[in-house]
């Protein structure tokens, strides 16, 4: 069993409400039986995973009922390509009108962890640390979405998503020039919302899902076969 699993196994065991802070670092690491970085690792994995979500300050909250169930259930149990595109279909149809609303709410703070998240983001692509990349391509999108006024969007976004360790494999077999027009992408989602563009923001959030499920697609043999 992976560190992840030991923690998300603990998890489970809480029996968390939606909003539910989790226990400190320090308690899950007794729990576990493992160290405090390990269970910070795990838990920004679970971030990532959209299982939970994280407070500046305040630590981390069960985000998800259903992603949490379907974690604990085997993330790989019923996947296929017909499967994950169907998943980037339907998040496509949502995230679009998401960012479309949250980019019109976008406060100068947000703005300013945008851009910030980019620059890493970019720093990630340079290093081809791909896990780095799909966390900080969630964080990009979720500064947007954070901002929608529409918090039914966000809940079922929460809900429809693809495994992330499905995207780390496909981003890793991914040629360079690919991983580069995927982050080519989120400048151009930046540079929209900047100049308050936000049809071209929803335009370029439908081409960022497009372009992994054309990835998907060619390397699909990696993560079904």
């Amino acid at each position: 069993m992976s560190v992840t699993e030991k923690v998300l196994a603990e998890i489970g065991k809480l029996q968390l409400e939606v909003g539910d802070r989790l226990p400190s670092e320090r308690n899950l690491a007794e729990r576990c039986e493992i160290s405090r970085s390990s269970v910070r690792s795990a838990l920004k994995e679970l971030q990532s995973q959209r299982v939970l979500d994280v407070k500046q300050g305040s630590g981390y909250f069960l985000a998800s009922d259903f992603a949490l169930k379907q974690a604990l259930g085997g993330q790989d149990v019923g996947w296929s390509l017909q499967k994950v595109q169907q998943v980037f279909e339907a998040r496509t149809l949502v995230a679009v009108h998401a960012m479309g609303l949250g980019s019109q709410a976008m406060t100068e703070s947000a703005m300013q962890e945008l851009e910030g998240c980019l620059i890493d983001l970019g720093k990630a692509v340079i290093n081809v640390d791909v896990q780095t990349m799909d966390i900080l391509h969630n964080r990009f999108i979720n500064i947007v979405h954070e901002c929608c006024s529409n918090i039914e969007y966000i809940r079922m976004l929460n809900e429809v998503k693809v495994p992330s360790h499905f995207t780390v494999s496909i981003l890793r077999m991914a040629e360079g020039d690919e991983r580069n027009a995927y982050f080519s992408e989120h400048v151009n989602l930046f540079q929209a919302i900047k100049n308050r563009d936000h049809g071209m923001a929803r335009d370029v959030c439908a081409r960022i899902y497009n372009k992994l499920s054309v990835l998907f697609e060619k390397y699909a043999y990696t993560v079904f076969s």
